[in-house]
């Protein structure tokens, strides 16, 4: 009877205790860091971090359709850009300890460190050293070319004259290599491979354009956080961030704004992309035809090839149709690997 008081009277205090706690976070201005640091973003008026949520949402990085669920922990490399957990500890050990626990998409934390440095800064913007010991510094687009750049040194793959993987190629990402105009195989003779100045007259590189002018667009679909330059839905585009160095390139062009000459050689001056997506085509069927490219798959013909320069033709078509832009990232640089590997094929 004594026990079963002692329990009701526990019982009624605990419930007083709780009836009189409101659950406040008391917000505390503290030498040391308290409270009150939290809510300088972690408040509904920071109309700055809703925006980059809501673009974010948008992106290709927040779709999860990149991440490697296989997190594989037998040395694979793919977890270094393809989850969370794999950048930031590659980011700053140099190594990966896959699998992980509970593998994520790139997030804000997966490129700043609030929590760690007090700050919204980015992780590093410490210039990228590409495979091919070319270095890239292109200011907040560094962080970016950490994993949007050719996995391998294209020299690696093309001077024992092989074909060793239908997967032969730089991988998905090459557009760091290819701003930087580099990593192409320029090994053909009496050409000169020229570039554009994008990475020169660009801000940031990557981060100048696919950030560019935020707030010039309608909802959260393009520029800013969703690295998106079109809408693919409505058509929008931020093409009005080119307008001051291309004439050409108005909302309606799009990306695709007049080229001054007919590069494809298909007797029509077209868009820039166009005449790009031409040099691409033409250089497919002529690797179809040296049996270097399935047709269908568009996989590389495992082999070894006595020409070395055929195998730099197949690098040089791998880059082009994996940086992804269709010449914009830096079209004169491509069109020379293009040009000198077609006219190379045609004439061998």
């Amino acid at each position: 009877m004594k026990r079963s008081l002692f329990v009701s009277l526990m019982i009624v205090a605990l419930i007083g205790v709780i009836a009189g706690c409101e659950r406040k976070v008391v917000v505390e201005n503290t030498d040391d860091g308290g409270f009150s640091n939290c809510f300088t973003c972690h408040t509904e008026s920071n109309t700055a971090f809703l925006q980059a949520q809501g673009e974010w949402a948008n992106s290709v990085h927040a779709s999860g359709s990149n991440v490697d669920y296989t997190n594989r922990g037998d040395g694979s490399d793919c977890t270094r850009c393809h989850n969370h957990q794999g950048f930031i500890e590659f980011l700053e050990t140099g190594s990966l300890s896959a699998p992980y626990d509970a593998v994520s998409a790139i997030h804000c934390f997966t490129c700043h460190a609030p929590h760690e440095t007090g700050t919204m800064d980015l992780r590093t913007v410490e210039p990228y050293t590409l495979e091919n010991d070319v270095e890239f510094d292109h200011g907040e687009g560094n962080l970016c070319v950490n994993c949007h750049h050719s996995r391998v040194n294209g020299s690696t793959f093309t001077d024992d004259y092989a074909i060793t993987s239908s997967r032969f190629g730089p991988h998905y990402g090459p557009q760091g290599d290819i701003i930087q105009g580099t990593n192409g195989y320029q090994g053909f003779p009496g050409y000169v491979y020229a570039t554009s100045t994008h990475s020169t007259v660009v801000r940031d590189a990557c981060a100048g354009c696919h950030m560019g002018n935020p707030n010039s667009h309608d909802g959260y679909m393009i520029g800013g956080h969703t690295w998106n330059m079109t809408d693919e839905e409505t058509g929008s585009n931020i093409v009005g961030y080119c307008t001051p160095c291309h004439a050409g390139a108005t909302s309606t062009t799009g990306y695709n704004f007049p080229a001054p000459a007919d590069y494809d050689g298909d007797a029509a001056i077209e868009g820039y992309q166009s005449e790009f997506d031409g040099l691409v085509a033409t250089l497919k069927a002529e690797l179809v035809t040296d049996t270097l490219l399935n047709n269908t798959t568009d996989l590389a013909i495992v082999r070894t090839v006595a020409d070395r320069h055929k195998v730099g033709a197949l690098w040089n078509y791998k880059m082009a149709k994996y940086e992804a832009s269709h010449g914009v990232h830096n079209f004169k640089y491509i069109k020379s690997l293009l040009e000198a590997s077609i006219d190379y094929l045609q004439a061998n």
